[in-house]
């Protein structure tokens, strides 16, 4: 599916835009280094850096470094840059290696090779005669990956990152949640890298830098050369012997997570959970940013945060998309100023920074936004410790009952292939369209529904919902989406959170075999732990939704709506035929959603 932005513009779009140019005896466009150059690598792979001086020149007095590693060119990381040289810093961008400017291969993203690279780069910038050692790395989405990757890293200088909106397992959080392949995602995200890695227009134009040294400008700021290679010889060379690239080719058969794709990779080796002891070791502190609405990556921040207790963490989990540059509340549908604003989201990275430098102490915290209610909580742990648990069971008349049926009964639900959760949700924020949940009433009356009784008073929802459905399937491979919802007197529908698993992956595993602590109703999505399904037979389905924080007003209703299907977004599974789900309710069959709440206090 076509990205609803020009992939150029995307390059600014995640980081804030463009930054003021330097001055510069010759014009340059917007975003262009100070200072750019090749740093070659142990194996002698050339990296290309560009520089950000607070006042365009090097500082008299040593100054702190902010790190930003893309993927995406250098000059499109400058607006994200630009706060922080007006905050003093030096801000060094670097091409990763393989990509876009850099030379080196590109089998993987993140791989072992740029995993080294990191120290080196850091030991680099910290010895420099206008850095005073320090360096902080920040980011967001890539970046923000490679600024977690950076603190697993045996990298003194580096204090401390602030990754903004990053998939800690990048298997679960974003291309297969659930076991369930993003093929939307895969597909559209990873063609355009590898065009822009080759030196070709993402957007599918017919620029090519390195068929043609003309073409070269008009892929900026993808493609920025490095100083005294204006007329690009030295780009195109890295263009040139860059070698086999992966595609989504490689990751298009991949069911599990401990399964490598066609270019010899797993897709979960690249996450900063992989090498979690790492990070646990080092103990660098994080500022971690997520979103309710922004694919897994409100999951991912948790995720780290229960995975290593010893490592100062503030947690932030904002309502907004994925650049954090839009408000995406569902209870607000039109309002697209985002909470925080761009400015205080700053004043809080900057905030951190500065403490961690001066030696502060990092208080960890989890700090969330509760949709519907335009406010911030702040809890030690999650769901916060006076949430109380509670299920909601499946009943007759399509409601969901307090209490489990005495009766044991089955609700048939054919599934409707074309459903779908549209075109700007949580998932096409992670390439440009922010999420824009309207009324979902139309999609619901092609989904098998409970609805839920009017609550008596305002409640505080928190936590992470865990569905249970026993049930059978038609066919072999049957995925199953699971909504929840809330649902105004009026009868207005408002996406809350949603959860999609695969059933062949519905082994629950043991909490301590995992690589990192997923939290309740965990599965290893490993090959063998894979459990066949027979068509017509019960099985248990037992996973987690993704975690959420919402405001349920006195007399709306929760709603659950389970499909099959997310057209526009996820592979279609059940083996590409008819499928019908018969799902069971009351007795030894009480399917049941999970969930905690609070009252609600001002």
């Amino acid at each position: 599916m076509p990205c609803n932005l020009p992939l150029l513009a995307l390059v600014a779009l995640f980081t804030g835009g463009l930054a003021d140019p330097a001055p510069s005896r010759e014009p340059r466009p917007a975003g262009w280094s100070d200072r750019s150059y090749y740093l070659a690598m142990r194996d002698g792979v050339e990296l290309a850096v560009s520089l950000y001086f607070p006042d365009g020149a090097p500082p008299a007095t040593p100054a702190p470094v902010l790190l930003i590693q893309t993927r995406y060119g250098r000059a499109g990381e400058a607006g994200f840059g630009a706060p922080w040289r007006r905050a003093g810093y030096v801000v060094a961008i670097v091409d990763t290696r393989g990509s876009t400017a850099s030379f080196g291969a590109r089998n993987v993203d993140i791989g072992a090779d740029e995993q080294r690279d990191m120290d080196e780069i850091i030991a680099h910038l910290a010895k420099q005669p206008w850095s005073n050692g320090q360096v902080i790395a920040s980011g967001v989405s890539y970046m923000a990956d490679t600024a977690d990757m950076a603190t697993s890293r045996p990298a003194p200088a580096l204090l401390a990152a602030i990754p903004r909106q990053t998939d800690f397992d990048t298997y679960a959080h974003l291309f297969s949640p659930g076991g369930v392949s993003n093929d939307w995602m895969l597909q559209t995200w990873g063609s355009a890298v590898r065009d822009m890695d080759l030196g070709r227009d993402p957007e599918g134009g017919d620029a090519d830098c390195a068929a043609r040294a003309a073409d070269c400008a008009k892929l900026f700021p993808i493609l920025q050369p490095v100083d005294g290679d204006e007329n690009y010889t030295k780009l195109r060379h890295a263009l040139a012997a860059r070698g086999r690239h992966w595609g989504p080719e490689d990751y298009a058969q991949v069911t599990f997570r401990d399964q490598p794709g066609g270019n010899g990779h797993t897709l979960f080796a690249s996450s900063p959970a992989a090498h979690l002891a790492a990070i646990r070791r080092e103990r660098k502190p994080v500022q971690y940013w997520g979103s309710w609405l922004d694919a897994g990556m409100a999951e991912a921040a948790l995720a780290r945060y229960r995975s290593a207790p010893e490592v100062p963490t503030e947690v932030w989990i904002t309502a907004n998309n994925h650049a954090q540059n839009t408000g995406a509340d569902p209870f607000f549908p039109e309002e697209k100023s985002p909470t925080p604003a761009a400015s205080a989201i700053f004043a809080t990275n900057i905030a951190f920074a500065d403490r961690v430098r001066t030696g502060g102490r990092i208080a960890r915290q989890i700090h969330y936004y509760v949709m519907g209610a335009k406010s911030f909580r702040t809890t030690l742990r999650w769901p916060p410790a006076d949430a109380a648990p509670s299920s909601l069971y499946l009943s007759a008349g399509q409601r969901l009952s307090p209490r489990a049926p005495a009766r044991r009964g089955a609700d048939r639900y054919a599934v409707d292939f074309a459903t779908t959760t549209g075109k700007a949700t949580r998932w096409s924020t992670q390439f440009g369209t922010p999420p824009a949940y309207r009324d979902r009433r139309a999609q619901d009356a092609r989904l098998l529904t409970y609805d839920g009784l009017p609550v008596a008073a305002d409640t505080e929802l928190v936590g992470t919902p865990v569905i249970t459905l026993h049930m059978a399937a038609r066919t072999r491979d049957p995925a199953i989406f699971v909504y929840l919802e809330d649902v105004a007197p009026d009868g207005r529908s408002t996406y809350l959170t949603e959860g999609q698993f695969r059933a062949i992956h519905r082994k629950i595993a043991d909490p301590a075999a995992l690589p990192y602590d997923q939290g309740p109703a965990p599965h290893s999505f490993a090959r063998a732990d894979a459990l066949p399904v027979a068509p017509g037979k019960a099985m248990t389905l037992r996973f987690a939704l993704f975690p959420t924080a919402a405001l349920v007003k006195r007399g709306h209703r929760l709603r659950v709506a389970i499909g099959g299907a997310d057209a526009d977004t996820f592979r279609r599974y059940s083996e590409g035929k008819a499928d019908v789900f018969t799902v069971g309710r009351g007795g030894r069959d009480a399917s049941r959603i999970e969930i905690t709440t609070r009252p609600w206090r001002r």
